[in-house]
C-alpha cells in the first residue's frame, strides 16, 4: 500500500480499542476459540457466530453462574457495539475494535445504527399489540377510523393549493389521558404511535416530561402535523452552562480584559516581497474601564457565589450531622468526619427504596442512602465555604481574581456555581427531547412550525400550572421537609440528531410582539456519552450480575440515587466486565447544541441576578397566551410555509406520499 493510502486510512479511523474482557479461566478460553473461528468467517457473518455462542453458553443451566453471566454480556456489548458502527479487526487472536469517520458522519449510517434497537421494539408483545389495536379500523360516532385517520390527507392539501386557498390551521394540543374527540383514541396512544415512526427508539424518560401533538384543524379528524415533548435539562453540557455563565471558565472570560483580533499583512524579510498574514491582538477597553467592568461584575457575582453556598447549605437536614447552622468558620475536622459518615453509609445503600404514597420527609431524610448524600454534600459546601473564608483580598474584585489563580478556589467557584444550577436545571429549564413533522406535513416545513411552538406561551403556561406545586423529592429528603422548586419555564435545550445540524432548528429567529425574540442559538458541538446503543438484554444482564456482586441492587431508579440511572448501570456493567466505559460510552456521533431563551432575562434569572421573570405577556392571561401562540403560527405561515409553496413541486412531493409508508405495522 502507497504511503498516501495508507494515511488516508489513518485518517478515517478516529477510535481503535482493544476488546478484552476480564473473564474466569474457563470462559477466557472459550472466548480465544470463539476469536478463533471468527477469524476464518467474513465479517458479515460476525454476529451471528456471536449469537449462536451466546444460546450455547445460556442454555447450560447448570454451568450458567455469575461468570458465564459475565461472559455472555461480553458478548451482547459485542452485538450493541457493532450495531452502533463499530468494525471487528483480530490480529493475533487479539479482538480490536475500531471507529471510522464515515461511520460517523453519515446520516444512513446511522439511522441503520439506532434501527436494530428500534425495531427491536415491534417484536415487543405489547408493543406489537399496541400497533395492530391503533391501525385496525374500528367505529367511533357511527363512522369507521383508524390511526390513518390521523395522518394528513393530500388530496385535501394538494385541493387547497391549487385553489389558493389556506393550506392548513395548526394549533398545539397538550397531551394527557383524555381521548380525542374525532377519533376516540386516547391522546397519549396517539402520541406513542407516532413516537415509534422516528428512526430513534422510544425510551421512557423518567422525571418531568410534557408531550405536545401539533394538529390541522381545517381537516376533518384534525390529522397531526407534527409531535414534540419536553423532558428534564442534561445536568453538565459545557457549551450551554459556558454561555449562561455556569462556570469557572465563564467567569475568568469576565474578569479578562476584553480583546479584539484583527489581521494585516507584512514583508517577509530576504524573499523577495513575499508577504504573511500575521495576526494581530490588542485590547479592545482601556485599562480603567477594563478595571471598572470587573469591579462592578465581582460585586455582583461575588456575593451570589456566597448565597448560593449558605443557601446550599440551609437545604440540609443537619440535626443528625452534628452541625450548627451558625457555624460561620467550618473546621477540618468537621468535614473530615462529615466524609467518614458518608463512606460508612455508602455500604449501606442497597436494595434503596422511597416511601412514594406518603413520605415523612425527616425519616426519608435519615434513611442510608440520603444519609450518604447529605454528609457529602454538606463536606463539600463546608470545605468551599472554607476556600472563600480565605480568600486574599479587600475587595470583591481582589478576592475573585485570587480564587481563580489557584486549583482549590476554582473549585470552590465550582460548587458555588453548582449549588444555584442544579436548583435552576430541575426547575426552570426543559430540554426539547422529541420534536419534528409527520408526513405529509414534513413537505411543508412543518418541522420549523413545530419547533417554535414547543416554545410557545401556551408551552410556557402548561409547564408552570402543572409543576408550581409539585413537591421537589430529592431536595424534601435532604431537607427533611416538604420542598416546592420555583416552576417558571426560561430556557429550553437542544440538540441535534446529526452533525451537520437539523433543518427544522437553523435560521429560525421569530421576533415577538412581546419584545422577546424567538431564536434557536448554536451554542457548540458536542459528542457526549450515551447508552442509546445498548440493548435490553445487555442492560438485563449487567443488573443481574451486579446485583450477585454486591448482594443486593445499588440503582434501584429510585429519588436520591444520582441521574441517568440506565447510564449509571450501563458505565458500572461495562467495568465489572473489565471494559472500559468512557471508551464504549462515547457515541461518536457530533451533534450541534441549541439554546432557547423564552425570557427577555433568562440569563439574569438563572444566574440568581434577578428574581423575577420578564416574558414580555402575563403568563396566567388565558386569551394572552392563546394570542401570541397564534402569533408563532401566523409567523410561520407567511415566513415558511407560503414562500415553500414557490420554491418547490409541492404538488410532485405530496404525491408521492404513500400512507402505507408511514405505518408501524409495516416496518
Amino acid at each position: 500500500m502507497s504511503e498516501m493510502a495508507t494515511s488516508v486510512k489513518n485518517e478515517q479511523i478516529i477510535a481503535k480499542e482493544i476488546f478484552s474482557p476480564v473473564l474466569s479461566e474457563e470462559n477466557e478460553k472459550r472466548f480465544d476459540r470463539l476469536k478463533a473461528r471468527l477469524q476464518n468467517l467474513l465479517p458479515m457473518n460476525y454476529i451471528e457466530a456471536i449469537k449462536r455462542e451466546i444460546a450455547e453458553v445460556s442454555t447450560d443451566e447448570e454451568a450458567y453462574d455469575i461468570d458465564a453471566m459475565k461472559y455472555v454480556a461480553s458478548l451482547s456489548v459485542l452485538i450493541d457495539l457493532s450495531q452502533q458502527g463499530w468494525i471487528f479487526e483480530i490480529q493475533d487472536n487479539d479482538l480490536f475494535l475500531r471507529m471510522e469517520a464515515d461511520n460517523v458522519d453519515d446520516k444512513r449510517m446511522l439511522r441503520y445504527r439506532l434501527s436494530a434497537e428500534r425495531n427491536a421494539q415491534f417484536k415487543t408483545a405489547s408493543v406489537a399489540a399496541f400497533v395492530r389495536k391503533m391501525e385496525a379500523a374500528k367505529t367511533y360516532n357511527g363512522k369507521t377510523v383508524s390511526i390513518e385517520n390521523l395522518i394528513g390527507n393530500t388530496d385535501a392539501l394538494m385541493e387547497r393549493i391549487r385553489n389558493g386557498h389556506q393550506v392548513c390551521e395548526p394549533y398545539v394540543q397538550l397531551v394527557t389521558n383524555d381521548r380525542d374527540e374525532y377519533t376516540g383514541y386516547k391522546l397519549t396512544d396517539i402520541w406513542r404511535y407516532f413516537r415509534y415512526t422516528w428512526s430513534i427508539p422510544y425510551k421512557t424518560m423518567p422525571g418531568r416530561n410534557l408531550y405536545y401533538l401539533v394538529r390541522d384543524r381545517l381537516q376533518a379528524e384534525h390529522p397531526v402535523i407534527g409531535i414534540f415533548a419536553l423532558g428534564n435539562s442534561v445536568l453538565n453540557l459545557t457549551v450551554r452552562d459556558d454561555d449562561i455563565g455556569w462556570t469557572v471558565e465563564a467567569i475568568k472570560t469576565e474578569m479578562s480584559r476584553k480583546m479584539e483580533v484583527s489581521y494585516c499583512t507584512q514583508n517577509l524579510s530576504e524573499t523577495d516581497g513575499k508577504k504573511v498574514k500575521v495576526k494581530v491582538t490588542k485590547p479592545s477597553e482601556t485599562k480603567v474601564d477594563f478595571e471598572k467592568r470587573t469591579e462592578q461584575y465581582a460585586d455582583i457575582i461575588y456575593p451570589l457565589l456566597l448565597k448560593n453556598i449558605a443557601e446550599a447549605i440551609g437545604d440540609i437536614y443537619v440535626k443528625d450531622l452534628g452541625y450548627h447552622r451558625q457555624t460561620k468558620y467550618p473546621r477540618q475536622e468537621q468535614i473530615d468526619r462529615l466524609l467518614a459518615i458518608s463512606a460508612e453509609y455508602s455500604q449501606k445503600s442497597l436494595n434503596n427504596k422511597n416511601n412514594e404514597t406518603a413520605p415523612d420527609w425527616e425519616s426519608e431524610a435519615k434513611t442510608n442512602l440520603f444519609i450518604r448524600k447529605r454528609s457529602a454534600e454538606l463536606a463539600k459546601l463546608l470545605a468551599t465555604r472554607m476556600v472563600f473564608n480565605e480568600a486574599i483580598g479587600e475587595s470583591n474584585r481582589e478576592k475573585l481574581i485570587y480564587l481563580l489563580s489557584n486549583d482549590a478556589g476554582r473549585k470552590a467557584i465550582n460548587t458555588a456555581l453548582v449549588a444555584n444550577r442544579k436548583c435552576k436545571i430541575g426547575s426552570n429549564m426543559m430540554d426539547i427531547i422529541v420534536c419534528g413533522a409527520i408526513p405529509p406535513y414534513n413537505e411543508l416545513l412543518g418541522g420549523k412550525l413545530v419547533s417554535m411552538l414547543a416554545c410557545s406561551p401556551t408551552v410556557i403556561r402548561d409547564y408552570t400550572l402543572r409543576y408550581s406545586n409539585q413537591i421537589s423529592e430529592i431536595a424534601s429528603r435532604m431537607k427533611g421537609k416538604r420542598v416546592i422548586r420555583d416552576s417558571r419555564l426560561v430556557y429550553l435545550g437542544t440538540t441535534s440528531l446529526y452533525a451537520i445540524g437539523s433543518s427544522q432548528y437553523n435560521r429560525i429567529k421569530m421576533p415577538l410582539s412581546s419584545g422577546c425574540v424567538l431564536e434557536y442559538r448554536k451554542m457548540g458541538v458536542t459528542e457526549g456519552f450515551g447508552t442509546l446503543f445498548f440493548s435490553r438484554e445487555t442492560t438485563s444482564l449487567f443488573s443481574r450480575i451486579m446485583e450477585l456482586q454486591d448482594g443486593g441492587k445499588r440503582i434501584n431508579h429510585v429519588f436520591g440515587e444520582g441521574t441517568s440511572p440506565r447510564f449509571r448501570m450501563i458505565s458500572r456493567g461495562l467495568s465489572t466486565i473489565g471494559i472500559r466505559a468512557d471508551a464504549f460510552l462515547r457515541h461518536y456521533s457530533p451533534r450541534i447544541v441549541y439554546s432557547i431563551d423564552l425570557a427577555k432575562n433568562t440569563k439574569e434569572f438563572l444566574m440568581g441576578i434577578d428574581e423575577d421573570v420578564d416574558y414580555g405577556f402575563d403568563l396566567y392571561d388565558e386569551e394572552e397566551v392563546l394570542n401570541r401562540t397564534q402569533e408563532i403560527c401566523d409567523y410561520w405561515y407567511s415566513r415558511w410555509l407560503e414562500k415553500r409553496l414557490t420554491t418547490v413541486d409541492i404538488i410532485e412531493r405530496l404525491s408521492a406520499f404513500n400512507v402505507s409508508d408511514l405505518l408501524v405495522g409495516n416496518i
